[in-house]
């Protein structure tokens, strides 16, 4: 996918206060499955995927199925590090072409929240959604109850457009889900 190709060199290597993005590889299953076991607290009722790995191996089979949604263009996945130490997941988790969507994600290890870097990667993927992939729309959804997402979203200008009840189950546990939304007309104002 040529156009995939132009957004992952635009942000693999990205420095961002020390930390670098990477491309998502098989080879990360281990230092992945580290910063989920140090944040599975933090985790494990907001990302379905962290309350379904516990252990490498299917550390190994998230990263397979999410490469493989990579190579058909579906997703773009990068991490982040800090030396030899991951620090976080950043991720265009869906791409809807034809209505011009992209919805976004993250993951960031507690050593490293609350410093701005999301909110400087988020920056950067939108900025390459809007001009590289022309994409009309994005998006990001989380949990009702956390508040860091729902505070970066609020800062980069994304609004909420709606509340989904009942949407989905992690941990054995309903939960509700925000979507907000940010148009490209609406970028940088």
């Amino acid at each position: 996918m040529e156009e995939q190709g132009v957004f992952m060199e635009n942000l693999t290597g990205m420095e961002i206060k020390g930390l670098v993005l990477r491309d998502l590889s098989l080879e990360q299953a281990e230092p992945f499955f580290a910063l989920i076991e140090e944040n599975r607290a933090r985790y494990s009722d907001t990302i379905p995927f962290v309350s379904q790995t516990h252990t490498a191996a299917q550390m190994r089979e998230v990263i397979t199925r999410n490469l493989a949604r990579q190579e058909s263009g579906e997703a773009e996945l990068y991490t982040l590090w800090d030396g030899e130490r991951m620090a976080g997941y950043y991720l265009v988790r869906e791409k809807e072409k034809e209505a011009g969507w992209a919805e976004i994600g993250y993951l960031i290890g507690s050593e490293w929240q609350g410093k701005g870097i999301t909110k400087a990667i988020c920056t950067r993927l939108i900025e390459d959604l809007f001009t590289q992939q022309n994409m009309r729309k994005a998006v990001i959804c989380c949990n009702d109850d956390n508040l860091a997402s729902i505070g970066v979203a609020q800062s980069l200008g994304f609004q909420l457009e709606g509340s989904l009840r009942n949407f989905y189950v992690v941990n054995g546990k309903l939960r509700n889900m925000l979507y907000f939304g940010l148009l490209k007309e609406e970028w940088g104002k």
